[in-house]
């Protein structure tokens, strides 16, 4: 299992596999060996005005169902796997749709000819189809990001989400790459900036002060003295401010000091900038595997740019920044105290469109909210998943009890003509199979801690 991926997600490659197994075996034996199966008279078989007519539409049929099985297979030979649920997908709406049309037409042509529960097998197969392509990354889960920010956050509210399936294709993209060139361009510009409103005004500092201590050297000790002693303290916070630049320009941050102390290390740096009372919480963090691969680097990424916005624009007097868990999100939230602004009236800068870009990239959910004199909040939500093998273990169980019910209600009632049940007892046969996979991958990986 990759890091980051759901415990409970489905593989598309497999099932295509099984599926094409299945159906090219079933085809070929019947276009085949389909007159050997028949026992009654030959005038049973016969259409109007055609000898074995039905026979001959019979093995048409399975030689359909053979094709459907050929599909599949280079269906299956999809290496994107974002490409592959999508080609799924509509593989299942054309099995639907075939399966629409093969039980109003076997139950018109057909009625005395073929059972009932064949005329909608094809229908029942392409709904399961669809529910493993709609649902194959994780069974659909109802977020809640940011509970508790709308209550006490004034100001109206600028929510963007990342849609399924669509990072693939906008890494692919022109338009991507030329969003991707204009951030360097800004990042370099953002660093240049704090370099000369910090470390050049640090070094100013030191010459200033050291100047100082040359000329009272042997007339006034004490004030060269104090004079050295400034020259230590701008020497040491310049250090400071080149540890973050140098933290910044590291391609993977992450793997050298933790999430954690990154943020410490940037809160520090801000208030040292801008002389903000800055306050850092951060709870227990869930382990890299139950989060989308990227997600600490693009959270430090996301949360640099808010930080730059902060020194450049808020002229705030206290900044409050929060990571962690919370529900099933990694939340990280920065609040500040400053000018705020009118985020529907003003347009997004790069600043802002760099942070909604890197959390929708990992699968979150950005937040915005700010009004003018009351300050801005910014939030980035990350889904985690934080089920436990025992979570898994007793889903498998209560699908199971579905799974037996609609068998036994299928089995021994009288609605045979109804498919219904059976299509709730495929879905869920799937359903348990996929969350005993679930746990046995969660027992492999180790216990996800919250």
């Amino acid at each position: 299992m990759q890091p980051g991926q759901s415990p409970d997600f489905i593989d598309t490659r497999f099932v295509l596999r099984v599926y094409a197994w299945i159906a090219t075996t079933t085809g070929l034996v019947f276009v085949d060996g389909f007159p050997f199966f028949l026992s009654a008279a030959r005038a049973d078989y016969d259409l109007l005005g055609l000898s074995w007519g039905r026979v001959g539409v019979m093995r048409a049929a399975a030689a359909a169902v053979a094709a459907f099985g050929f599909t599949a297979i280079g269906l299956s030979r999809i290496d994107d796997p974002v490409s592959r649920r999508r080609a799924l997908l509509w593989f299942s709406i054309g099995h639907g749709v075939f399966g629409v049309v093969f039980l109003a037409v076997s139950g018109a042509m057909f009625d005395q000819f073929i059972p009932y529960a064949f005329r909608w097998t094809p229908l029942t197969i392409g709904i399961a189809l669809l529910y493993v392509a709609v649902t194959c990354a994780h069974v659909p889960r109802l977020p809640r990001p940011f509970r508790g920010l709308f209550d006490d956050t004034p100001g109206p509210v600028l929510v963007d989400r990342a849609r399924p399936g669509t990072n693939v294709d906008a890494l692919r993209s022109q338009y991507e790459q030329q969003i991707r060139q204009a951030a360097r361009l800004e990042e370099r510009a953002r660093l240049a900036r704090d370099l000369h409103d910090a470390v050049k005004q640090q070094l100013f500092a030191i010459q200033t002060s050291a100047a100082t201590a040359q000329a009272r050297f042997a007339s006034d000790t004490d004030g060269a003295q104090s004079a050295l002693e400034q020259v230590r303290t701008s020497a040491r916070d310049a250090m400071k401010e080149m540890e973050a630049m140098i933290e910044q320009l590291q391609a993977a941050p992450m793997e050298n000091i933790g999430l954690v102390a990154a943020l410490q290390q940037q809160c520090e740096a801000l208030a040292l900038r801008t002389g903000t009372e800055v306050t850092f919480e951060a709870s227990t963090l869930p382990p890299s595997a139950a989060l989308p691969p990227g997600t600490q680097q693009a959270l430090f990424r996301a949360a640099q740019e808010a930080f730059a916005n902060i020194a450049r624009h808020a002229r705030a007097q206290q900044v409050a920044v929060r990571l962690g868990l919370l529900g099933d999100n990694l939340e990280l939230t920065i609040r500040d105290d400053g000018a705020g602004f009118e985020p529907m009236q003003i347009p997004p800068g790069m600043g802002i469109q760099n942070m909604r870009a890197r959390v929708c990239e990992v699968s979150g959910v950005f937040l915005l909210r700010s009004r003018p004199g009351r300050g801005t909040t910014v939030g980035f939500s990350i889904p985690v998943d934080t089920s436990t093998s025992s979570d898994f273990r007793k889903r498998a169980l209560l699908w199971t009890a579905v799974c037996v019910s609609m068998i036994v209600s299928f089995t021994f009632g009288d609605d045979w003509e109804r498919p219904w049940n059976a299509i709730v007892a495929v879905i869920a046969a799937i359903t348990v199979a996929r969350y005993i996979a679930a746990w046995h991958r969660v027992r492999e990986r180790g216990e996800v801690l919250v």
